[in-house]
């Protein structure tokens, strides 16, 4: 993530010296309430930006103050699990020059299929919501339904049983020789679908979210006009 460097050079015309001896006060004064600002700005943007958003997206922000070099650094965090923290996640999403998608990153249920030996290693698996036997919520494939599958593939002990005999879940990988094509499936009765594909290259995605631009923007009006009411 590029750092953001701002002068004050606009701040600082037409200060006189009263005023200009105060400005480190003021600066600092500024720093530290424009950091908790812009994590609330970016929770705002994210939630109109993505779809649904779930509050571990919302919250990714963090902010530090050095008063000392007056600096405020923003970044999203690095909490959570290998290959799962908001840093890795959001990462393709984020815009940059010249580059309109990312790839996506390989999620823990893909790496836990994977680990159990369902699907091969480099495999990816993209969410069919608009499958017959999906279970969704707000448009996406449910959790409870995540945690069906990996129970009744058997590479989660801990999570809630597949179901009735009548309803199961089975994998199909890209060695297979089935007739199916390789994905996730849901087998209820005499209906059969196909809840995840399994692709053997990294799905890409949208470049949607303008965090640089947006972050400088926000930042330096919100900076500038802080110190100037310090300055009064």
């Amino acid at each position: 993530m590029e750092a953001i460097k701002h002068d004050l050079s606009s701040v600082i015309k037409g200060l006189d010296a009263l005023q200009k001896s105060q400005l480190p006060y003021a600066a600092k004064r500024a720093l530290f309430e424009t950091g908790p600002y812009l994590r609330k700005f970016h929770a705002r943007e994210m939630a109109s930006v993505f779809r649904d958003p779930v509050p571990f997206t919302l919250r990714s922000v963090r902010y530090k103050v050095d008063p000392d070099d007056l600096r405020l650094t923003l970044s999203i965090s690095n909490d959570g699990t290998l290959g799962q923290t908001p840093t890795e996640y959001l990462a393709p999403v984020f815009r940059r020059m010249g580059a309109t998608r990312g790839q996506a990153v390989t999620t823990r249920f893909t790496k836990r299929l994977i680990r159990g030996g369902k699907i091969s290693p480099g495999s990816f698996l993209v969410p069919n919501p608009r499958a017959k036997l999906a279970n969704t919520r707000k448009g996406r494939i449910s959790k409870g339904q995540y945690g069906q599958i990996l129970s009744a593939l058997g590479v989660n002990e801990y999570a809630k049983g597949g179901g009735k005999k009548s309803d199961r879940y089975f994998a199909i990988d890209s060695t297979s020789s089935s007739s199916l094509q390789p994905g996730i499936y849901r087998a209820k009765d005499e209906t059969i679908s196909r809840l995840f594909s399994v692709l053997d290259a990294p799905p890409s995605v949208p470049r949607t979210y303008d965090w640089t631009e947006s972050t400088i923007d926000e930042a330096v009006d919100q900076i500038e006009a802080r110190i100037a009411k310090y300055l009064r």
